[in-house]
């Protein structure tokens, strides 16, 4: 499978690299739904906003701390530039492209992360992806400190909120609405694989939720390029192939996944698989 080559920062992340550079991996993803996509000027503007956060943070006084600093990067993004979480269209796959997610200025949290993470690195302030259970956050290079430094976070979806460790934990748990039990253990700081992942899950959850199986397609070759072992992966290439008109692509994924799964599940495929086959049989 050769699908992807020359996406240079999707095979560093697919090969587990570190010096993945994300918002031009989301500009690689962009370009699945943008043939034409020239990412030049998106990344002209998060030059831009770094240097407003860089100049806005040298008027700080030398005793400011990291908090002080990050909410100068929120109010800069989030006051002055309208950057937003997009409450109203969650699903809407706008939300994770980067092009579309600085230009409209919303997205959702791990999109608006991305870019807080880019324009706050541009301004000489790192922080890392926290991938915690049902809401991605930010937190500061502090983390990484030994035990006893201060650690703060950031909403990203919520104007950039400035959080200790206990408001960011209680913040997670009301969103999951007590589905998940949240300790520091969640809050470490993501790779950038598990960060692709979960946009590339984000990206395959919307298309399907609007029946866009042809914007689905390149979203779900690159799962299976990231998770080749994991069998599902394949089974949904194969349905994806199918709702999108491509019987025999299709079958060469679904007979292989259905020989070898339960019997209940062989069952349930069993429609596609017929649906398959009356289809390549009807263009012969």
């Amino acid at each position: 499978m050769d699908w992807f080559a020359d996406d240079v920062e999707f095979q560093k992340l697919r090969l587990g690299r570190r010096n993945v550079d994300l918002p031009a991996l989301l500009g690689e993803l962009a370009r699945d739904a943008y043939p034409n996509l020239d990412l030049t000027q998106t990344l002209i503007e998060l030059d831009r906003l770094g240097a407003k956060v860089e100049a806005e943070l040298a008027q700080l006084p030398t005793s400011a701390g990291t908090s002080e600093r990050l909410q100068v990067v929120s109010r800069v993004l989030y006051e002055d530039e309208g950057f937003t979480g997009n409450e109203d269209e969650y699903y809407d796959p706008r939300n994770s492209y980067l092009n579309d997610v600085v230009e409209r200025r919303t997205g959702i949290p791990i999109s608006l992360a991305i870019v807080y993470m880019a324009v706050a690195e541009r301004a000489g302030l790192p922080m890392f992806g926290v991938g915690a259970p049902g809401h991605f956050v930010l937190v500061s290079a502090d983390a990484l400190t030994p035990v006893g430094g201060q650690s703060w976070y950031v909403d990203p979806f919520t104007a950039g909120r400035v959080m200790t460790v206990e408001e960011c934990i209680a913040l997670i748990d009301s969103r999951s609405d007590g589905q998940f039990r949240i300790s520091r253990e969640h809050l470490r700081p993501a790779s950038s694989w598990e960060i692709g992942l979960r946009v590339l899950r984000n990206l395959k959850a919307c298309h399907v939720m609007h029946s866009d199986w042809r914007a689905a397609l390149p979203v779900q070759q690159r799962l299976l390029l990231m998770l080749p072992n994991l069998a599902t992966e394949r089974r949904d290439l194969g349905l994806i192939y199918l709702r999108c008109g491509e019987p025999l692509r299709s079958l060469q994924w679904l007979e292989p996944y259905a020989a070898a799964c339960p019997k209940e599940e062989r069952e349930e495929l069993d429609d596609y698989l017929k649906a398959a086959r009356r289809m390549a049989a009807e263009r012969n």
